[in-house]
């Protein structure tokens, strides 16, 4: 029995030592983290310099935003007549404020870049193709990415009352011209900005060859500083930013529960 008892107290420290052993295995958790790689930064296609007169754009309409106001978005204007009745008691547009909308950013500088003579996409005689290959691609994106990547939180209502009312879900191309228009006929160029300076880190996924991003950084480059040289015409001042209407928060709960808001 003495025996048994013995080789019983024996085997519970022979097991400890070996748990002790093997606990003292065990790397401390500073060491692991310290040899922990470190998370790098995201990828890039392209360098970007976005010139400070754009930079402030950016952070002003931000600010305007975040204070409840957003902004009248180029195609509201043209709309103004067919807009919901309480649209207009609430906002009165003036025609000659309108800014450009996305496509015609895109428009008046392609016929710049492809007029200009000390500007080269490649060579002289393949500028004209390569840019309105560019352009429209470009557009594509825009509508790709409008709707995920280039609004803030406070702008969703926004965008779901012109998607229910004008759109009805309805994916438009970029050729249309009907109620369906793409939203490059809608926003203008304070949203095309946000894409621009996105681009970067948007093409760095795409399965683009780099010939084709190195000519679409050249591009992008002049195009920002085309912009930061046009910004008076090309973006709204703050005092035209207008209060965020409360139907707008309606609309995206029936976009949510799946309904379609009809135009009033």
């Amino acid at each position: 029995m003495k025996r048994k008892i013995a080789g019983a107290a024996s085997h519970r420290t022979q097991k400890s030592q070996d748990i002790g052993i093997r606990r003292s295995t065990v790397k401390p958790l500073k060491a692991r983290e310290e040899r922990a790689p470190q998370l790098s930064p995201a990828t890039l296609a392209f360098d970007i310099n976005v010139p400070k007169g754009l930079k402030s754009i950016l952070v002003n309409s931000r600010a305007q935003i975040k204070q409840g106001n957003l902004l009248v978005l180029p195609k509201e204007y043209k709309e103004y007549g067919s807009l919901p009745k309480e649209y207009k008691e609430y906002t009165i547009l003036e025609e000659e404020q309108k800014p450009p909308n996305v496509e015609e950013v895109f428009t008046d500088f392609a016929s710049y870049y492809t007029n200009a003579k000390d500007k080269e996409l490649e060579s002289e005689e393949k500028k004209e193709a390569l840019v309105a290959v560019i352009t429209r691609g470009l557009l594509v994106y825009f509508e790709k990415t409008l709707g995920t990547n280039l609004l803030y939180v406070e702008e969703r209502g926004q965008y779901a009352f012109l998607d229910n009312r004008y759109r009805s879900g309805v994916t438009a191309t970029i050729d249309q011209e009907d109620d369906n228009s793409p939203f490059c006929h809608w926003y203008g160029a304070d949203h095309l900005l946000r894409l621009l300076v996105k681009l970067p880190e948007i093409l760095a996924q795409s399965s683009l060859d780099q010939y084709s991003i190195d000519l679409i950084g050249i591009y992008v480059k002049e195009l920002l500083e085309w912009m930061d040289s046009k910004k008076d015409e090309l973006f709204l001042p703050a005092s035209l930013y207008r209060e965020t209407p409360h139907w707008y928060q309606t609309d995206i709960r029936s976009r949510a529960q799946g309904g379609v808001q009809k135009p009033v």
